[in-house]
């Protein structure tokens, strides 16, 4: 199978590599196939196999299968306070 770890997700590959090839011997639960791989099932927001988007939770991978994980993604609109008055 080829796992792409999408966005930081690299950062767990101890190469830093965003594309894996992973040799199955049967079909195992995606979450403990990232459980072995050392990658938090936490930051993963998106999961993607064969183009189809899946609940991690519920995935199952097989050789074969072309499996691509994000985590989410940040940004919209932050409120702080300056001297006593909130800005947007």
């Amino acid at each position: 199978m080829r796992l792409h770890l999408g966005g930081h997700l690299n950062w767990y590959d101890p190469h830093k590599r965003a594309w894996l090839t992973i040799q199955l011997t049967e079909p195992v639960r995606l979450i403990d196939l990232l459980e072995q791989l050392q990658v938090p099932a936490g930051e993963v927001a998106l999961t993607v196999i064969n183009g189809r988007l899946v609940e991690l939770a519920e995935a199952r991978v097989a050789n074969g299968d072309r499996v691509e994980l994000y985590p989410p993604i940040g940004g919209g609109v932050r409120t702080f306070e300056i001297s006593g008055t909130s800005k947007v």
